[in-house]
């Protein structure tokens, strides 16, 4: 074989290089929840789910083009169906115990949006529109439907059906400053104490509102304020948002996709983190057959997200649900009793034997975790089909390394060149090897020569010896 030009050797360097800063963060420092699991809820097989609402850890309720469907423990039931529509937007409301959903007629002219009870399965009309574009995000407050549009932000009361304009958003020029996602802390509570956090794509902020009530069934916007910041998606402090699409407020926490990851702020403290995938801006979403959830959240690769709802707040269940291309994926964030901050440095001290303890490395110097090896077991016998955790230590498994002594498992066998004796019966061997070569060589060097001198005396290669015997005559 002929060796490669140079070029090319640089160009296939500089190919894996780029690669390599694919799966790389390519935004400012990490910080990873020490707590958070992931794990699949649903998989659609044969239909589109658009949106979902979440109800516990068990049922949900899905939105596709067509209809509205519960889904309990992996089946669906089918809810509403729409005949000559389109579902556009969709939002379960808890306090209201009812779902809002928005249709667009076939002809396109129309938009219906409509409020189904729950409790005595019915629909209502809430209001209509017409030549209007569709709503990209509902939210409810008090007795109000929030609705957010590429053109405006409104307010409709359900019972009286009036409409306040609360924003009107710019087209022109560009970036638009048009919301993309609505999220309302204290819904149930009367409107002036809410607090509607807003994702806006456009300029990369997430945004706090405060309404109040005009005592005419009306809304007027109070105040506003910049709750996260634009920048180059950083965790810490003084963390900020790259590309935030989707926003939610969950017990006391801000839950926030950007990118291809999700990420968290707590007001108080104005700390971001990430829960699950790969840092904004570092490379483009995953197809969604090469998503994968990991028990390092660095290591989780995640398809476009669509859609972050939870839970309501008078339920126990902390776990959020993320709707990506892919499947519906169930997060959790909760405390992890092995990440000490002398554990979570100490790969030694983790992972030792009936530490009951595991140990997670990424590339990264932040890709560090010291985990319970209950949540381990978990996250395994979730995988379709079920697998065996200590598999994990076999190989690097994304660019992760696990140590899994503490959990049980037994140490993999040494690979070869991976430890000092493996590498010591190498070298043995090639020096035998060696050895043996040049004997050979050697030998065969004497045989030619010797082959050469018959030729040269006696005009033949090789020679032949009799034995005489004294009997003979």
């Amino acid at each position: 074989m002929e060796p490669r030009p140079l070029y090319l050797i640089v160009a296939a360097a500089a190919a894996a290089s780029a690669s390599l800063a694919d799966d790389v963060d390519a935004s400012g420092q990490r910080e990873y929840a020490q707590g958070s699991w992931s794990e699949a809820f649903f998989r659609p097989r044969e239909v589109k789910i658009d949106s979902i609402g979440m109800v516990n850890e068990e049922t949900a309720y899905v939105a596709t083009r067509s209809g509205i469907k519960a889904l309990h423990e992996g089946h669906l039931t089918p809810l509403v169906e729409v005949i000559d529509e389109e579902i556009k937007a969709f939002h379960l409301c808890h306090h209201r115990h009812s779902i809002f959903y928005e249709v667009l007629s076939r002809d396109g002219g129309a938009l219906s949006v409509y409020e189904y009870s729950l409790s005595v399965r019915e629909k209502s009309l809430v209001t209509q529109f017409q030549d209007e574009m569709p709503a990209t995000a509902l939210a409810c407050v008090d007795e109000w439907l929030l609705r957010t549009s590429p053109e405006h932000l409104r307010a409709l009361h359900v019972s009286t059906r009036t409409a306040s304009e609360l924003r009107r958003f710019r087209q022109e020029p560009e970036p638009s400053d048009a919301v993309s996602s609505l999220s309302v802390a204290y819904a149930a509570d009367v409107v002036d104490r809410a607090e509607v956090f807003a994702a806006v794509p456009g300029n990369g902020t997430i945004m706090r509102i405060h309404l109040q009530h005009d005592g005419e069934n009306r809304l007027t916007e109070r105040a506003s304020e910049v709750a996260l910041h634009a920048g180059d998606g950083s965790d810490g402090i003084s963390g900020s948002a790259h590309a935030p699409e989707h926003v939610l407020w969950s017990r006391g926490e801000l839950l926030f996709t950007d990118g291809c990851s999700l990420r968290s702020l707590a007001p108080d403290s104005g700390r971001v983190r990430t829960l699950l995938g790969r840092a904004p801006g570092a490379a483009d979403c995953h197809h969604p057959a090469n998503e994968t959830l990991e028990p390092a959240p660095w290591a989780t690769r995640l398809s476009r997200p669509r859609a972050l709802v939870a839970a309501d707040e008078g339920t126990g269940h902390t776990s959020v649900l993320l709707l990506t291309e892919a499947q519906v994926i169930l997060v959790s964030d909760q405390p992890n009793t092995c990440a000490t901050s002398s554990a979570n440095d100490d790969e030694s001290h983790c992972s030792a034997e009936n530490s009951h303890c595991g140990w997670a490395e990424g590339a990264d110097p932040e890709q560090r975790l010291c985990f319970e090896c209950g949540e381990l077991a978990r996250w395994a016998a979730k995988l379709q089909p079920p697998a065996d955790p200590c598999s994990l230590e076999l190989a690097p498994r994304v660019g992760t390394r696990y140590q899994l002594v503490g959990c049980g498992c037994v140490p993999p066998p040494p690979i070869s060149g991976g430890g000092d004796d493996a590498g010591t019966i190498q070298a043995i061997l090639a020096v035998l090897l060696v050895f043996t070569v040049l004997v050979c060589g050697v030998m065969w060097k004497r045989r030619s020569r010797r082959a050469a001198a018959l030729q040269e005396l006696y005009g033949i290669d090789t020679a032949e010896f009799h034995t005489f015997e004294d009997n003979e005559s």
